[in-house]
């Protein structure tokens, strides 16, 4: 009998997807509106607080993955999980890079709409579309699964390597930090590396093979934990503030350290509002839970729809009606994918497009 689901991770699904799109909705504001400004001081914090869906959708993989995996994993499982993860992500990741690479062309009239296949293919292995931005994520979830059959096997073999999965993704992650900056070594595409993250899905694995372990410690912790999210989120939105104005900046250890450790503490926080908190708002939980479950398909959509948006609803700072475009954008762009994602989770085969 598997594992029962843990709901609450849709929580924190939907939480880090609300964040992905204020970060898109309130981009060109945080550019066009004027530094020093109310306005731009606002946006730029919204975007600057939103800054950690990433790093706790792939911590979540790495909890997901080690929790369905880890009790009953053995090498012959192996090509099963392969298979799923290129048909359920890979294949959705080259359908929609190739939606993309038309929809650039197509919302730019200086770019004939046609196929190029040999400029397709060089971008799908590092999904290198200027209209698919967000896809660039993909590509670190796919390295992400091809390293997992390794990493639960060995930590399976050596108990003392699942034990403290954790610490060996952060010396691993934080070894290699280190040596590219002490050694001054230009990194190819490092935003899209799965090594740049690493940490965070072995911190996912951890929590996944000892869940109730995970909870306990929560339960005892969450008197500190939110407190340090807020801090942490605080600390660094105020130096990307200060770096506006000023030359005084985060070195590069404190950027990494706050890059990993506050979506970390982001994550763990609306866990456990997830348990404990939102059962008291069954409405609530219930949209959340439901966005959750959509946030895939939110992800994969919105982009599209916010580029038609922004090109039909240009309003200039400073007029009226600005504010009200930039969030009616933001509600447009959750809903619309939402509804639509839920509409065709239904119809057979859509997992060709959104996955499983």
């Amino acid at each position: 009998m598997g594992k029962p689901k843990l709901k609450e991770l849709d929580i924190v699904r939907a939480v880090a997807i609300i964040a992905v799109l204020l970060i898109h909705g309130t981009a060109t504001s945080r550019v066009e509106l004027s530094p020093g400004t109310r306005s731009h001081t606002f946006y730029f914090v919204v975007n600057n607080l939103s800054y950690f869906p990433v790093q706790a959708f792939i911590l979540l993989s790495g909890l997901v993955l080690f929790y369905g995996y880890f009790d009953g994993w053995s090498l012959r499982r192996a090509p099963g999980f392969y298979r799923k993860r290129i048909l359920y992500t890979g294949l959705p990741y080259v359908l929609w890079l190739f939606f993309y690479y038309l929809f650039g062309k197509w919302i730019d009239p200086t770019v004939p709409l046609q196929v190029k296949w040999p400029e397709f293919l060089r971008m799908i292995p590092w999904a290198e579309s200027w209209s698919g931005y967000h896809l660039y994520f993909m590509i670190i979830i796919l390295q992400m699964y091809a390293l997992f059959p390794l990493l639960v096997t060995l930590a399976r073999l050596w108990r003392p390597l699942g034990r403290y999965l954790w610490l060996f993704g952060v010396l691993v992650q934080a070894g290699f930090v280190v040596y590219r900056h002490e050694f001054n070594v230009e990194v190819d595409h490092l935003d899209r590396l799965f090594i740049s993250y690493f940490a965070l899905f072995c911190i996912g694995g951890s929590i996944g093979i000892s869940y109730e372990a995970f909870v306990a410690w929560l339960n005892r912790n969450i008197w500190w934990v939110p407190a340090a999210a807020v801090a942490a989120g605080f600390v660094f939105t105020l130096f990307a503030l200060l770096s506006e104005f000023s030359s005084i900046g985060l070195r590069w250890w404190e950027y990494d350290l706050l890059f990993t450790g506050y979506p970390v503490l982001v994550t763990f926080s609306v866990i456990w509002i997830g348990r404990h908190a939102l059962d008291r708002l069954p409405r609530l939980y219930a949209a959340l839970t439901s966005l959750g479950a959509a946030s895939f398909g939110v992800y994969l959509t919105h982009p599209a729809l916010l580029s038609f948006y922004s090109m039909h609803a240009l309003v200039p700072p400073g007029h009226d009606g600005y504010h009200i475009a930039v969030w009616g954008g933001i509600i447009l762009i959750m809903t619309v994918p939402w509804v639509l994602v839920r509409l065709l989770k239904s119809v057979k085969g859509s997992w060709i497009l959104f996955g499983k």
